[in-house]
């Protein structure tokens, strides 16, 4: 028998392999895992893990996050893979405005969506993304853990479990499953293989690639994130955006971020939230990452434009990645001729370790 066809079914096999290990580094995701729990949700009975979590044992922290009308309709997955946990949530509370200001329209709520009851609908206003927090943030205590998702991902099943037990840690501080950290010179640009490799700001930090938490600047929603209403002790002037650049409305993971006074960072998980494949291209045609690129330039991009309209906020890059790279170069230009008679000069060491994960635009 002939060994061209095995070896070449070989070669075909090590290559695939290749290929998934690779976009599972990249993306902090897990794709065979990912597409075997996107089947086992797809064949679930929504109203059936409702009754179940309703009579389990449930996390103190709420779940939260909104919808626009075109997508309200596929919302069920999402939701499906927020009761299938190992720990569901307290509360699923899905922030509905009662008019959409980005697609112009109102909406059109399911039955099946309003039977839930783990699902606390909430009729509110449009305040762009950031709907997903803001009115469960201000009607909750000061101490309630919010857990905020996006409503086109699938998340797996430890999700609110892992982010309950790091809050349940260190209540104190926020944690999310992936984040960035502000450049020094406060632009955000698209990432590359190397940055992406190396986790240099603002490449995203992820979950799965950490063994112990990151702290970066800014938190991502679309992995989700926990906070605490006590967190935002100006509160009033984030809700309201007050004194922000209209570009502030679409980016609300950074303008959010800016506001948390707690300090930030991205938990190790085995497993991360991931978009459902037949589905890529219609969240893709919705999604705000078209407008949030600006002109085409980092310079005019959303997310740039905020974080310099806010460069005093950021903790671990922006100013202070700026004053440790000019530390460390003057320790360098030390290093290279000192004194006579003295010892070596040694850099002082940085106040924020840089980890060695892609961040979608």
């Amino acid at each position: 028998m002939s060994l061209v066809l095995p070896l070449s079914l070989a070669a075909v096999g090590g290559g695939l392999a290749t290929a998934i290990a690779a976009h599972d580094f990249f993306e902090g995701e897990t794709l065979v895992a990912d597409l075997i729990r996107t089947a086992r949700l797809a064949r679930a009975d929504l109203a059936d893990l409702d009754r179940k979590a309703m009579v389990r044992r449930r996390s103190a922290a709420i779940v939260t996050l909104t919808t626009i009308p075109s997508r309200i309709g596929l919302i069920g997955m999402t939701l499906k893979s927020l009761l299938d946990q190992t720990l569901p949530p307290a509360r699923i509370h899905l922030n509905i405005p009662r008019h959409s200001r980005r697609e112009n329209c109102a909406y059109d709520v399911p039955d099946w969506l309003e039977a839930l009851e783990m699902v606390r609908i909430v009729r509110c206003e449009d305040v762009g993304p950031a709907t997903k927090l803001f009115p469960t943030l201000s009607g909750a205590s000061d101490d309630q853990a919010i857990i905020v998702v996006d409503d086109d991902r699938i998340y797996p099943p430890g999700f609110v479990e892992t982010l309950s037990a790091a809050g349940d840690g260190d209540p104190d501080a926020a944690f999310g499953l992936s984040g960035w950290v502000v450049p020094a010179d406060f632009t955000d640009r698209p990432t590359t293989i190397g940055s992406n490799l190396h986790m240099q700001p603002p490449a995203p930090v992820r979950a799965r690639r950490l063994r112990e938490p990151f702290e970066i600047d800014i938190l991502q929603g679309f992995s989700g994130y926990l906070v605490r209403p006590r967190f935002f002790p100006d509160m009033d002037a984030m809700l309201a955006h007050r004194d922000a650049p209209p570009e502030a409305f679409y980016v609300d993971d950074v303008w959010i971020s800016g506001f948390c006074a707690a300090r930030k960072f991205v938990v190790p998980s085995k497993r991360a939230g991931f978009q459902q494949w037949t589905r890529k291209g219609l969240y893709r045609a919705s999604s705000l990452g078209l407008v949030n690129r600006g002109g085409g330039t980092p310079e005019t991009r959303n997310n740039t434009i905020v974080i310099r309209h806010m460069a005093d906020r950021w903790t671990v890059g922006g100013h202070a990645l700026g004053k440790t790279a000019v530390s460390s170069r003057e320790a360098g230009a030390a290093d290279a001729s000192p004194p006579a008679g003295s010892a070596q000069a040694r850099p002082a060491p940085a106040d924020h370790a840089q980890g060695s994960a892609s961040r979608p635009d």
